[in-house]
């Protein structure tokens, strides 16, 4: 199950490529972990206002965390090699 966190506070919770679960959204812009990569989708707007400001922090503060996380491992690829598709069973069979 996916944890949805509607707030534009940074959330400790939510440590980059820690799991495949967690997400936030900030503002309308959801956030979803990964161990291999981190998804953005949605659309918010950075408007010139304190609401603006409050996103805007929060996209910031999970971004450095997401860099701070790349640039402490050691043994980062040049580039992740491509998904092997998994076998599902058919669920209607």
């Amino acid at each position: 199950m996916t944890a949805h966190r509607p707030t534009s506070q940074p959330d400790p919770a939510l440590v980059p490529f820690a799991d495949n679960s967690a997400s936030r959204t900030i503002g309308g812009m959801t956030v979803e972990n990964g161990t291999d990569s981190i998804a953005f989708y949605g659309q918010t707007d950075l408007s010139r206002d304190k609401a603006g400001l409050e996103r805007a922090r929060a996209l910031l503060a999970f971004m450095q965390q997401v860099v701070e996380t790349l640039e402490a491992q050691k043994d980062l690829p040049d580039v992740l090699p491509p998904r092997k598709p998994a076998r599902v069973a058919n669920p209607f069979a």
